[in-house]
């Protein structure tokens, strides 16, 4: 008889169905272990680079630029160029919004040391403890390493000193104005100064925000005016400028006085005030005067020139004391010679003793004269010598042998006199006093000659003059009765009372004008 199972049991599930849902399972659970383990991998391959290639880590940031997987060399590089030399730091004023001026941070004593800065980027996970730091790489989280930054307060120093003058607001003093025709009292405004010693304390404090910011403003020290109101003293001042200032200048040659007026914009740029007492004052300085005179002689248009009499810094004492201040000189000229002409005749006609002529032109004698040469003829005021006396003036007529004596542009007094003789002649020009002898002898003739007055030298070491009637060594008076005639050789013969009262009234630097 056969047996058979009293109990079978059968799967209700497919055999197939059950191998398809393991697979599934698994495939899923490997491609979340690839998705974990990929970004690791990766990162894991990053950390080994920048083990083996000596890299930054990734996300290290120098402030707020990143140089992360940036070599040592590149960083340090990047540093010095970045932050070094690829920016300038504007200087503002805080009063002033259209004041701007440039500077590079090494001006300003800024540095930030590449070497150093670029060191702590790359020691960042390569220390004693880097677990963190590679951590952080592994995580993506950004690592901060700030510039390691030096400041040279004396480089600073030395650029704000060199910018100082540019940087100064200048302070305005009160001063007087002459507008709509009436003196006017203007407040002064203070002025600035950079204050240098804040200016460089605040550069110290605020270094790493000037830095980024590449910008500063400036500290000022607030500089009041020494004069700040000259209304109460306005009346004052409007008595000294309303005085007239006038400088005269007497020309010798011409006999004329020529003035100009100091003008009133001028004047007032002279006004100077005591800012303790107030006492108002005129204060110029030379410049002031030499531009003035420059431009009054192109007025006189014929190349005389203004010289002063006395220091420009005495002008103020001889304008109080209205005295004459200058003097006009002549330029040398230029002579040519025409036909038949010798070096005595053209000393006659222009007045200049021919030796003056001769050391003028280098090389020039009498026999080497040539018609067509061009001639140099000095000054007339060199025969001038002496300081001029203004208000006292000779004038000695040849062709009426008459000598007239002005004093303050009056008559004095009036003389026959006696000339030089056609052979030796007196010269026409204009001379000057120069040389008192009481009784001068003259060998050539042996005669003497009383109360005699050197005006001019024919030639050096020979003087010509003003005298009385000479008298020989034998006690004979010469040309008495000739008076009014040319007798002398050379020089103006006076009666003796004439030629003594002229003596004592006529100091040295009188001008005499001889005329034909």
């Amino acid at each position: 008889m056969e047996s058979y199972p009293t109990h079978t049991t059968l799967s209700k599930a497919p055999t197939g169905s059950t191998r398809r849902g393991s697979s599934t399972a698994t495939l899923w659970a490997l491609l979340l272990s690839l998705a974990v383990l990929i970004p690791v991998i990766a990162v894991c391959g990053t950390i080994i680079i920048f083990q083996i290639f000596e890299l930054n880590l990734p996300g290290i940031h120098i402030h707020d630029q990143s140089v992360g997987m940036k070599s040592y060399e590149d960083t340090a590089a990047w540093i010095d160029s970045y932050w070094n030399h690829a920016r300038l730091i504007r200087l503002s004023h805080p009063e002033d919004p259209n004041y701007e001026y440039f500077v590079s941070p090494e001006d300003l004593g800024y540095w930030v040391d590449p070497v150093a800065t670029a060191k702590a980027a790359y020691d960042l996970g390569r220390g004693s403890a880097p677990l963190p730091e590679l951590l952080a790489a592994l995580s993506g989280r950004k690592q901060i390493v700030l510039p390691v930054m030096y400041y040279d307060i004396d480089v600073a120093r030395q650029t704000l000193q060199a910018l100082e003058d540019d940087l100064a607001v200048p302070v305005q003093e009160a001063r007087i104005e002459y507008q709509n025709g009436k003196w006017a009292a203007i407040p002064g405004i203070p002025g600035q100064n950079v204050n240098i010693d804040g200016t460089l304390n605040h550069l110290y404090e605020n270094a790493f925000a000037i830095f980024l910011e590449q910008s500063v403003t400036l500290e000022m020290i607030t500089i009041p005016p020494e004069v700040a109101d000259l209304s109460p003293i306005l009346d004052d001042v409007e008595d000294l400028l309303a005085k007239d200032m006038v400088l005269s200048a007497y020309d010798p040659i011409m006999d004329e006085t020529l003035t100009w007026s100091i003008p009133a914009e001028i004047k007032q740029a002279w006004v100077d005030i005591d800012p303790d007492t107030l006492d108002i004052r005129l204060r110029y300085d030379s410049d002031d005067i030499a531009g003035l005179i420059e431009a009054w002689e192109e007025a006189l248009d014929d190349g005389r020139e203004i010289v002063l009499n006395s220091d420009s810094d005495d002008l103020l004492e001889a304008w109080n004391n209205e005295n004459i201040l200058a003097t006009i000189h002549h330029p040398p000229t230029q002579y040519q010679v025409g036909v038949g002409e010798s070096l005595w005749s053209i000393s006659l006609k222009l007045g200049i003793p021919m030796w003056y002529i001769m050391d003028t032109n280098d090389g020039l004698t009498t026999s080497n004269l040539n018609a067509g040469m061009t001639l140099t003829i000095p000054s007339k005021n060199d025969l001038l010598p002496l300081p001029v006396i203004p208000d006292k003036r000779i004038v000695i007529d040849i062709s009426d042998q008459r000598m007239t004596v002005y004093e303050n542009g009056q008559v004095r007094s009036t003389h026959i006199v006696s000339t030089g003789v056609s052979d030796s002649p007196t010269m026409a020009g204009i001379f000057q006093i120069q040389t008192h002898e009481l009784n001068a002898y003259a060998s050539n003739w042996d005669l003497y000659m009383p109360h005699f007055m050197g005006i001019y030298e024919a030639w050096p070491g020979f003087m010509n003059g003003i005298h009385g009637l000479p008298l020989l060594s034998s006690g004979h008076r010469l040309w008495a009765s000739n008076l009014g005639t040319p007798v002398s050789y050379g020089c103006i013969i006076l009666d003796l009372p004439a030629a003594e009262d002229l003596y004592h009234w006529a100091e040295p630097g009188v001008v005499v004008e001889i005329t034909r």
